[in-house]
This record gives C-alpha cells, sequence and structure tokens, in this order.
C-alpha cells in the first residue's frame, strides 16, 4: 500500500568533514537555544542552522545554497536508500534499532495508507510549511514505523557495507547506503502491502501534504522519511508526562480516585510498575509524590474501551477537565525525563506533575489502525532519529 523510492540524497563532504558527529543534530522540536550553542561549538557547518526553528526560512536558503556551492554538502550520483544501524542504552539494556532513508508518496489520511496517530499543534506545521516553500527541502527525516515480523528489511540491511560510523549522545550508529537494483526492489515489495504509521513527524507530514495539494507539481509528492520495524525490540515508546505550570487545586472524588502518599520518586516509580496491573499514575504536588488509583475511575468513564488503556487521554480529557482548577492560562509542559520537569517545578514552586505510563506496541497499534487519534504528546519514541545524515532535496 506504501510507495517509497530511492532518491539521490545531499550528504556531508567526508573530504572537508573528518567527523559527522560533529555535525549532525537531534530534530528541530528538541532544539533550544543552549542546545543550538553546544551544536554549533562542534562545528560551524552543522546542521542546526538548517533546521532550528528560530531561523527564518531565508536564512537556512542562503546556508543551504552555500553549504551545497562550496561542497559542504554534495549530492549521490545514484538513486538509492539509506541505512542508519544504532546501538543505544536504555534502563541499563542495549538496545539495536536498523531502518532506512527513503521518499515516501504523500498521502491523504483518508487513505488508511500512511495513519496518524496523535494530534498536532497547528502552529509548527505552519512553521515547517514556510520552510519548504523557501528551500524545496526536507532536512529532518519524518519517523515512520511499518510492522514486519519477518525482519526481511534488517536482513537486507545485514548484508550491506557501512559507509561511516558516528555518535549521537548515548547512541553510536553506523550509516550506508543500498545501491544494488534488486535489493532496492526487494525491500519496495517488502514495503508495497504494508500500512505505515508516522512515529514522529506529524507536523512535518502535514506540511508536506498541504504544500503538495498547494503546489500539485510531480516533484512535490514525495516526502524525506525513515523507516523502522515496530516488532524490533529497539523501537521504544517512552511515555511523555505532563506539568501544568500554575498554581493548582485538586478537586478528586473520593469515590473514584485514591491518593496515595509516597516517600519518594522510587517508591512511586515501583508502584506505578506494580504486578497486579492496577491503573497508577504518578503525581507531584506542592513538594510531595503520591500515586493516582485510576481503577475505579477508569470503569466509570463513558468512551472507547481503547482510549481508556491510554493514560494521556485520561489525564488530558478527564482528570484535568473535571479535577484541577487551573488558576491561570499556561502552556503545558510536556517531557519523557521526569528529572527534567521536577528541575522545571523547582525554579516555579507551583503546578502540579502527572508520571505516565508508556503506550504499549500492540495497543499502539491498534489504535492506529482503528483510526483513532491520541491526545497532544502521547509518545515519544526514543532515540530520536539525527538529522543531516541525509538531505532530500526535491
Amino acid at each position: 500500500m506504501a510507495e517509497i523510492k530511492p532518491f539521490r540524497g545531499f550528504i556531508y563532504n567526508l573530504e572537508k568533514i573528518k567527523d559527522v558527529s560533529n555535525v549532525i543534530s537531534p530534530p528541530w522540536d528538541l532544539i533550544n537555544e543552549e542546545l543550538e550553542r553546544k551544536l554549533l561549538s562542534l562545528s560551524e557547518w552543522n546542521v542546526v542552522k538548517l533546521i532550528a526553528k528560530e531561523h527564518l526560512p531565508e536564512e537556512v536558503y542562503e546556508n543551504f545554497n552555500f553549504w551545497i556551492k562550496n561542497k559542504i554538502l554534495v549530492q549521490d550520483n545514484k538513486e538509492c536508500f539509506y541505512f542508519l544501524k544504532g546501538i543505544f542504552e536504555y534502563g541499563g539494556r542495549k538496545y539495536k534499532r536498523e531502518g532506512i532513508f527513503c521518499i515516501l508518496k504523500i498521502e491523504d489520511f483518508d487513505s488508511k495508507k500512511v495513519i496518524p496517530h496523535e494530534k498536532i499543534f497547528s502552529k509548527y506545521a505552519y512553521n515547517r510549511y514556510k520552510l519548504l516553500e523557501k528551500c524545496r527541502a526536507n532536512f529532518c527525516p519524518i519517523y515512520m514505523l511499518y510492522q514486519d515480523k519477518s525482519f526481511e528489511i534488517e536482513k537486507i540491511i545485514e548484508k550491506n557495507q557501512t559507509f561511516y560510523t558516528g555518535r549521537m549522545n548515548d547512541e553510536t550508529f553506523e550509516f550506508g547506503k543500498i545501491e544494488d537494483k534488486e535489493k532496492i526492489e526487494n525491500i519496495r515489495k517488502v514495503l508495497k502491502e504494508k500500512v505505515i504509521f508516522i512515529a514522529d513527524g506529524h507536523h512535518r507530514y502535514i506540511a508536506s501534504l498541504m504544500f503538495y495539494k498547494n503546489n500539485p507539481d510531480e516533484r512535490n509528492k514525495y516526502v524525506f522519511i525513515y523507516l523502522s520495524n515496530i516488532e524490533s525490540e529497539g523501537v521504544l515508546i517512552l511515555p511523555t508526562h505532563r506539568y501544568i505550570p500554575s498554581d493548582v487545586k485538586l478537586k478528586f472524588s473520593e469515590k473514584l480516585i485514591k491518593i496515595i502518599k509516597v516517600k519518594d520518586i522510587e517508591e512511586m516509580e515501583k508502584n506505578m510498575k506494580n504486578e497486579k496491573k492496577k491503573r497508577y499514575i504518578g503525581m507531584f504536588y506542592r513538594d510531595e509524590f503520591y500515586i493516582v488509583d485510576l481503577s475505579e475511575y477508569e470503569n466509570n468513564i463513558e468512551c472507547d474501551a481503547l482510549y481508556k488503556k491510554l493514560d494521556t487521554f485520561i489525564v488530558d480529557n478527564y482528570l484535568i477537565k473535571n479535577f484541577i482548577e487551573i488558576e491561570e492560562d499556561v502552556e503545558f509542559s510536556y517531557h519523557t525525563s521526569k528529572e527534567y520537569l521536577l528541575k522545571e517545578y523547582e525554579k516555579r514552586k507551583r503546578g502540579v506533575i502527572f508520571f505516565l505510563n508508556p503506550v504499549d506496541k500492540n495497543l499502539f497499534i491498534e489504535i492506529c489502525l482503528k483510526g483513532k487519534i491520541m491526545p497532544h504528546k502521547s509518545t515519544y519514541f526514543y532515540p530520536k532519529v539525527p538529522s543531516g545524515l541525509v538531505i532530500y532535496k526535491f
């Protein structure tokens, strides 16, 4: 069902860039001023100059063309797929994730060939649209998933030589090309009958879809993606916790929701992983940690049974709306790191943090296939796919 193609990507010129680790970057939505300064201290050619949202499209356009003119970036002679093999650690365990960079024919979500999974913030899609309009290029791949229990594409990747190795944060990786026409066609056959799920990059996909609709030219109908197999152990879904940085009042119903005070974050985490499979989430309020027992509450909610299994849906659509009185209009903070949000709380000394459980992979697939949409920031696919390994210009 999905139509993918190889392409002639722009990659860093290894004669001028000796260590690719110094010029790649996390995706644009993770970049703040502090991270941008750090990345630019590694190299003046870091891809952050092309993707950070603070840079105007005109500035990005000038940088991009200057880099091409001066052969900082060079275009491959042949159309190919590119592969990425990453090794990383999480929770004291090593994982491996493999996938390919390719271009995907843009489809409306109604076609059921490309499936989103969560709501977006439209202002970010507009930001990416303006960049497309000016540069006619995708600098960050959209991270997408397919399901294949036979791992056919991984077998093909393993037979190809690595072009170079690198590192981003705690992940080491191998990057290479798949140029053999037979291998390319075999990969396309594997994916031909698959649906594709958007893991990370909804805003970029929406921007490309709208750009193609407004400019229905053949060259505009493909988008740059990174594809990985959701069956892989290296595809991790982490929770995205919520912090309301405002004075709040909690008005929980004792009949429906039990609040259990615990001594510290370790005890909270232990309770959240309880063996009895009770529906617990964590909470930090007025400098104390709590367990929130939702076991009774979820039975009294009138909504789709799948949504009852989603912490984000329960918290966003029921707890916050019915039992949290927020005293001012504030933008929520979302993060996968508990420690990060606790530090944010320390800066303000007010508000409430909800610590959630991750979305189960099977639940993720079921929700997507049934056309359901999760709340904003329901998932965090870890680790993020690096930007700058290859660029698609159309």
